[in-house]
């Protein structure tokens, strides 16, 4: 007998199958179809799916530090959006390996947010999580993690701390980790030459990783930095993921067809494909102090707060915002800790308190150096070509902060909450740029197949009975800038590894995920 039997719902296996109505059964954790409903056996429960379309589980290959998971419902906003597989460990930060540099940095956190820290080891954060998820997870090692673990100085890579990081990340991998990623804008992977990434991403390739890269700079330089990533993905010979595709800021509006033609061009002559993700809004979210002169920076996080006090450093974040031209009118706070700053553009926040741009900066970093911006710096023509190309995938680039915890701070990006469903709303409901098919391929099956996630990405036979049933109906992002912890509609029924998660749209007690591992079934 059947646990769960699907009748009649458009079927798009993730595999660019044309869809047909067909008749999908689940038997424990796995996926069993039927051509024609003679064919089907008695099911535990049965579901009309009569103008539905069912899919595989959507995988969300960008997301953060995976803190959130010791929280009850950590998962629901992206569950709610048909997400049943998130990888994290993305732009350079990764809950393991912690070295002890690092210690401080994680015991902190720990007593901000609320995390119990107890592990060092890849294996031993795993051991800690693994009862506790809502759906399926992996991650990455983080390149800044690494070096924030095993350097004293940022600035100066000695012989044997970068023995060390192999060392390390070498582990991580045996211990199921999916590759290494890179976050090059931030410290302290930005003071990183492209030599010791070859030499740590070596260590991925031999053992069948990827490398996934914010790259250097996505903005004035975007193609030198889409040039290094795939630079140092050929000296590695190791598949590359460049993260969130974009290009910031007026001036750079248009760049897009051109790296896209860049990378089309190393695909012709690699066996090793470069692929990219993208988020559906024109807006970034990060933290304030990325948009200051990187060697602020050098001596650590906690020291920034008494460096822009500094004149001349303010003088010089002045300097850096002409020389970036960046638009502050269009950079809004969404930390919630100082309610003078909340929801306000650098902009407005400069007028109120009758300061330059460059000391509203210098002012709100003091306040909080980890105060996070949403910043509307994107062209929606470049979005579009990036998401129509077929080899990009789509992705939250959710906030680092568990938005679940009971000391989270700040407020996420509408992605975070809506990506996904935002992707389908426009790109299939709305513009018609994708039909079904093609669309569900980007967030099913070219992912699986990218972190070598055996068996899932498609409904076939055998394959984990990871399931969305989503009614276009009703398909909606609700979560906006203001109110980003708005949950998204149209999701009916959710399974992970054949159990039911979402049922009539609502939230389950369960916690059926999964820790995956490489070509692991």
């Amino acid at each position: 007998m059947l646990d769960y039997l699907i009748k009649n719902a458009r079927i798009c296996d993730g595999n660019l199958t044309p869809t047909q109505a067909q008749h999908v059964g689940i038997q424990g954790d796995r996926i069993i179809l039927f051509q024609e409903e003679k064919d089907c056996p008695d099911a535990k429960q049965t579901i009309e799916a009569k103008g539905f379309i069912l899919t595989p589980g959507f995988i969300d290959p960008h997301a953060s530090t995976g803190f959130g998971y010791f929280f009850p419902n950590a998962a629901d906003h992206k569950l709610y959006q048909g997400i049943t597989t998130e990888i994290f460990g993305n732009c350079g930060t990764s809950p393991a390996p912690i070295g002890k540099h690092l210690l401080p940095t994680m015991e902190r956190l720990s007593e901000e947010i609320g995390f119990p820290f107890q592990w060092r080891s890849l294996t031993e954060y795993f051991n800690k999580i693994e009862d506790k998820l809502q759906f399926n997870i992996g991650t990455l090692v983080g390149h800044s993690t690494l070096r924030g673990g095993y350097m004293e100085d940022w600035k100066v890579l000695k012989p044997h701390q970068l023995e060390d990081m192999k060392a390390a990340l070498s582990q991580a991998m045996d211990e199921g980790a999916l590759g290494l990623s890179t976050g090059l804008i931030y410290a302290p992977g930005c003071f990183a030459e492209a030599e010791e990434i070859i030499a740590l991403t070596k260590i991925v390739a031999a053992k069948g990783g990827i490398y996934a890269s914010h790259i250097r700079n996505e903005r004035d330089k975007l193609e030198d930095a889409i040039t290094e990533a795939l630079a140092i993905a050929e000296k590695s010979e190791i598949p590359v993921l460049i993260s969130h595709l974009k290009a910031a800021e007026k001036e750079n509006w248009g760049k897009i067809p051109k790296v896209l033609a860049q990378i089309e061009a190393y695909n012709e002559q690699h066996d090793l494909k470069a692929t990219v993700d993208v988020y559906p809004y024109t807006a970034v979210s990060t933290k304030l102090r990325a948009f200051i002169p990187k060697y602020i920076l050098q001596d650590g996080i906690p020291a920034v707060a008494e460096k822009v006090k500094d004149p001349k450093v303010v003088a010089d974040i002045a300097d850096w915002i002409v020389k970036k031209d960046y638009d502050l009118s269009q950079m809004m706070i969404i930390s919630d800790e100082f309610e003078a700053y909340y929801s306000k553009n650098v902009s407005d926040i400069a007028e109120a308190l009758q300061l330059s741009l460059a000391e509203t900066i210098a002012k709100v970093l003091q306040d909080d150096t980890d105060t996070w911006v949403v910043y509307h710096c994107i062209n929606q023509a470049d979005i579009d070509t990036a998401i129509n190309w077929p080899k990009a995938m789509i992705c939250t680039d959710s906030w680092s902060y568990p938005i679940n915890a009971p000391k989270s701070i700040g407020q996420p990006h509408p992605r975070s909450y809506g990506a996904f469903t935002a992707y389908l709303e426009r790109y299939v409901l709305q513009e018609g740029h994708l039909d079904w098919d093609k669309a569900i391929h980007k967030i099913t099956d070219l992912p699986a197949r990218l972190f070598n996630l055996k068996n899932r990405g498609r409904i076939e036979n055998n394959y984990f009975a990871d399931l969305v049933l989503i009614n276009p109906a009703s398909l909606k992002a609700n979560a906006t800038y203001l109110k980003p912890k708005s949950l998204s509609s149209g999701v009916e029924y959710l399974w992970v590894n054949g159990q039911l998660v979402i049922k009539n749209r609502e939230m389950q007690a369960v916690c059926p995920g999964k820790v995956l591992k490489p070509n692991e079934d």
